[in-house]
């Protein structure tokens, strides 16, 4: 492992400088009271050693070992609906900045400064973390700062709640001085060393985190597919009961029909279909139907009608998910193929 790459991010006010300054053990990023003092994203760099003791043992990462530290102090974040697009993108450009400098040992992660006197984690704050730490597969560290009381507060213990996967360390990093005395500076080192030895494991929990949002987003598209499907089919179905009471003249209005809700079925799957390849599987989803000499049954023919367009709007969308659901994200792209797998579905279900 070379570099550590370190994206320092956090609300104004969150100890974002201060702890820079006790890493580089030089006074160059501004700090204030509260007040917005970092101004636009900077890089430091300090090459140290680190005393990784012997928890890192097992992925031979252990001892003193030499590092440079990369560390790229981002614009505060303000609160809720003061988040500007543009910081947000600044910071997205970091990240991905930090990224494109790594080598093969190098590690990159985010520092998410919180204050531990803030009364509470924002939700924006919840949320930010989750969406950038998958969207970027970058692992974060929630630091906890301006720890001079022992215990935990209620505000650490709600983020440890909220975001069980993600690593919370407790540091003071710049002695506090009261009327009684003063509480000396501690857990820079202990965060530095908790980060390179933790990192592969929370590049795992990144990585099975992604996969989960990916697979639920893939159940809800699939979902919503369905579902939109089925209103198509309900609204030829009603198209086909206004027009069924025109017993036998009906029947090839109603076939007509069939061929362009199945149009419609592959629009709403994102596939472009010709209307010959339409006819083509409505003839095939339709074998073993016998309702359409049915419609020239009067009385009859209205309901007959509706219930025949229905049944092949639902036979062919349930061959339709099925395609869907087995098929790939590049598979999905790609008409012809989406093309072969309806044709190769239906021919498997006369069967």
């Amino acid at each position: 492992m070379d570099n550590i790459n370190l994206v320092i991010m956090g609300k104004t006010g969150s100890g974002k400088s201060t702890l820079i300054n006790a890493i580089l053990e030089e006074d160059l990023a501004p700090t204030g009271s509260g007040q917005a003092v970092t101004r636009e994203n900077k890089v430091y760099s300090r090459s140290m050693f680190l005393q990784l003791g012997n928890e890192g043992r097992e992925s031979g990462l252990y001892g003193m070992v030499g590092k440079k530290v990369n560390l790229y102090d981002t614009v505060g974040l303000e609160i809720d609906t003061r988040i500007t697009r543009s910081t947000l993108d600044d910071i997205q450009k970091f990240i991905k900045e930090a990224q494109k400098c790594e080598r093969e040992k190098d590690i990159t992660l985010v520092w998410f400064c919180v204050n531990c006197r803030s009364s509470r984690f924002e939700n924006y704050e919840l949320e930010l973390i989750k969406e950038l730490s998958i969207e970027y597969e970058i692992p974060f560290v929630i630091v906890i700062t301006q720890c001079y009381m022992s215990e935990k507060g209620e505000l650490e213990k709600q983020i440890e709640n909220d975001l069980p996967e993600i690593s919370v360390i407790r540091v003071l990093a710049k002695e506090y001085k009261t009327r009684g005395g003063s509480v000396p500076a501690f857990g820079i080192q202990d965060l530095l060393c908790k980060s390179v030895i933790d990192y592969d494991k929370s590049k795992v929990n990144i990585l099975e985190a992604k996969l989960d949002r990916l697979s639920q987003e893939r159940e809800i598209k699939i979902q919503e597919l369905r579902d939109k499907g089925d209103r198509c089919i309900e609204k030829y179905g009603n198209k086909a009961m206004k027009i069924g009471f025109v017993p036998i003249g009906c029947i090839p209005i109603v076939h007509g029909m069939c061929i362009k809700m199945l149009m419609d079925l592959n629009k709403i799957a994102g596939i472009n279909s010709t209307k010959g390849f339409s006819t083509e599987i409505f003839s095939d989803t339709v074998v073993g139907l016998i309702a359409t000499p049915l419609m020239g049954i009067p009385l009859l023919s209205a309901a007959i009608a509706s219930s025949y367009v229905e049944v092949v709007g639902k036979a062919y969308l349930d061959t339709l998910m099925c395609v869907i659901e087995r098929s790939s994200d590049e598979e999905l792209k790609n008409n012809d193929l989406m093309a072969k797998g309806i044709r190769e579905e239906l021919k498997k279900r006369k069967k």
